[in-house]
């Protein structure tokens, strides 16, 4: 990422927020190009992995954990129904599916979480292991404070 010049964005770069909104931006670009090899996006990857850790999740419990809406969360699904990723069966009750992956999406799965933990090594090997966990702690903590629900397994 360019350095932000203060004449370009004057006080708003020195916000933290602002530029934990550029950081991200510049991350999800790059996760963007990089899941397009596997032909996903992030969304679907993040679907793909969560599906696979809630085999038997349905919709609605997706939309929640990935903090979109219902027309979203079934695009997402259509898209990776459509793909072979995630096959649809009998849920607990009529109005609902419960979501698995496929042979195909379970091996997708761990391509996923390996590509993922190599472009966290790339993008975040400018900072020490120790600032790794500061920064992991402080971004939990700042999660949780601004009243998401606690990210599972994320610590």
């Amino acid at each position: 990422m360019a350095p932000v010049k203060s004449q370009e964005f004057g006080k708003l770069s020195e916000h933290l927020g602002y530029l934990l909104h550029r950081v991200d931006a510049v991350l999800m670009r790059k996760a963007a190009v990089a899941f397009d090899s596997l032909g996903l996006t992030p969304a679907r990857a993040t679907a793909a992995v969560y599906i696979g850790l809630h085999e038997g999740c349905d919709q609605a419990a997706l939309g929640r954990a990935l903090g979109i809406n219902r027309a979203s969360t079934m695009k997402v699904v259509n898209e990776l129904v459509a793909i072979g990723v995630v096959a649809r069966r009998e849920g607990r009750n009529l109005r609902t599916n419960a979501l698995h992956l496929t042979k195909r999406g379970q091996s997708l799965r761990h391509e996923i979480e390996a590509m993922s933990a190599q472009t966290d090594a790339a993008h975040f090997g400018a900072l020490s292991r120790q600032e790794q966990t500061d920064l992991r702690r402080l971004l939990l903590k700042l999660y949780v404070v601004a009243g998401s629900e606690d990210l599972e397994g994320a610590a």
